[in-house]
């Protein structure tokens, strides 16, 4: 049976320490902004009855992903083992795959992007100062998968909270813990998360289902404000430029920390800080 890799956060022991996030960027070298794994604060109740989590969110490797059918130079693809993964050759920067991403993990690199110190590459940022104008994401660590390796943030975490292995193998770390921790499936992905009794379960990722419904629902409430926006342009303006500036704070508005900006060729992302 073909192996199938998930990944279990279990946030009962998570501390928010960002070791999963410091190794994951010295592993690939990624941009400052641009996280493959986040590390998120929550707190929910009242007073005096209130609590607080980290949430480490990722690229949830879902299990039809929406941005592999949107990439029109099939550069995003799904491996046989579950991970999604991106081609850099193939990647034609479009960003399509960017849009359709309803979790807001993927990040497209342009040359306007900066590193850590104005025209000096780090040690750690020289992986990413080759990659221009591609689409990026968490892998799972893919390449070291196929050396036998864990993903880095989960070698490095302290907390022991990541547990990732085949699901299909009864006889896995990930299957055992699974059937200990009954941790709650983000359905439709390869992501598992153990949420504390009284935690909300709105606070960690919905299920591939409900994100795209809220994406699409995001998307029509955007042309609906730019539409009325556009028939309220002032006189001098044009409606186009109206709609235009409306769109780009409602992208802002619904990507989840994730900033919109322009540059000469082309639109880009980039993780707000």
């Amino acid at each position: 049976m073909t192996a199938k890799y998930g990944m279990v956060i279990n946030l009962e022991r998570c501390i928010g320490c960002y070791a999963c996030v410091v190794a994951c960027k010295q592993c690939w070298g990624t941009r400052p902004g641009v996280n493959y794994n986040m590390m998120n604060y929550v707190e929910w109740g009242e007073y005096p009855d209130v609590h607080q989590r980290y949430v480490s969110t990722m690229c949830n490797h879902c299990d039809n992903p929406p941005c592999v059918s949107a990439c029109p130079s099939q550069a995003t693809y799904k491996t046989d083992e579950g991970p999604v993964i991106v081609d850099f050759e193939l990647c034609e920067g479009c960003g399509a795959c960017v849009d359709a991403c309803p979790y807001d993990h993927r990040f497209l690199i342009t040359e306007d992007m900066t590193t850590s110190y104005e025209e000096v590459v780090m040690p750690c940022e020289e992986k990413s100062s080759k990659r221009v104008n591609v689409t990026e994401k968490c892998t799972f660590c893919y390449e070291r998968l196929a050396e036998g390796l864990q993903p880095m943030c989960t070698v490095h975490c302290p907390g022991q909270c990541r547990i990732f292995g085949d699901v299909n193998d009864p006889e896995s770390d990930i299957s055992k813990y699974i059937a200990e921790k009954k941790p709650t499936q983000i359905a439709g992905t390869s992501l598992y998360y153990v949420v504390p009794e009284n935690m909300d379960r709105s606070l960690v990722p919905p299920d591939l289902a409900d994100a795209v419904s809220a994406q699409m629902s995001a998307k029509n409430e955007k042309k609906s404000t730019s539409g009325d926006a556009a028939k309220k342009a002032p006189e001098g303006v044009t409606a186009a430029a109206v709609a235009g500036v409306v769109g780009v704070a409602a992208v802002a508005a619904v990507g989840g920390g994730v900033a919109y900006k322009r540059s000469k060729r082309k639109s880009s992302f980039e993780q707000s800080e």
